[in-house]
């Protein structure tokens, strides 16, 4: 498929999350469907998660729940060139002002890739996820940026990617290019799938 193809998919969904209801909240689904991924989790694991903004899954409640199991959770920091940082997040941390507008980040000093190799677990956001395990992002490359370095370095850690449940699609719905990285599994509020299509959990 064309980069232009690829474009065009890509508008679709960013369309879609744009009409969708202001009042949709997904918040506790979220939390819920993610109990099989914290539940493996030793203590004082080290998560990353994100700080969701605008129409997003909301990952407000999922956040609580990662550090009300004693879990250490560290979230995306926007650089220039594409580039991700990291900062380790709680529920007192202070925002900012990031790099994009309307995206606050948390004050605080900035992890780098060294420092967070030893991830336990990943969860990213997507505008669209297929159950094959390709993850359609906003187009910037942060995150294959970001999880190219981090797998070349020994990074092992499942990468889960969170999209609302019609951002879910089947194997082969969506385009991808080798610089596009390919996810683990995805997380919707109805549940979580591994992206080998062999087990779902609800």
């Amino acid at each position: 498929m064309s980069a232009e193809m690829k474009e065009q998919v890509r508008s679709r969904f960013k369309k879609l999350r744009r009409d969708l209801p202001e009042t949709v909240s997904t918040a506790q689904e979220l939390r819920t469907a993610a109990a099989p991924l914290l539940q493996p989790l030793k203590p004082g694991s080290l998560v990353s998660c994100y700080l969701s903004a605008g129409k997003e899954p909301d990952t407000t409640d999922l956040l609580q729940a990662i550090t009300l199991a004693g879990h250490t959770v560290v979230v995306p920091v926007c650089e220039p060139d594409h580039q991700l940082s990291w900062c380790v997040w709680t529920p007192d941390t202070e925002l900012v002002p990031g790099l994009f507008p309307g995206i606050p980040e948390p004050a605080g000093p900035r992890l780098d890739l060294t420092r967070v190799l030893g991830l336990d677990l990943l969860l990213i956001p997507a505008l669209a996820a297929a159950s094959d395990g390709v993850r359609m992002g906003k187009g910037g490359g942060y995150y294959d940026r970001f999880l190219t370095a981090f797998r070349a370095r020994g990074g092992t850690a499942p990468v889960v990617a969170l999209v609302h449940d019609h951002e879910f699609v089947p194997a082969g719905g969506l385009p991808a290019d080798a610089l596009d990285v390919p996810v683990d599994g995805i997380l919707t509020p109805s549940g979580y799938t591994r992206a080998d299509g062999r087990e779902v959990y609800t």
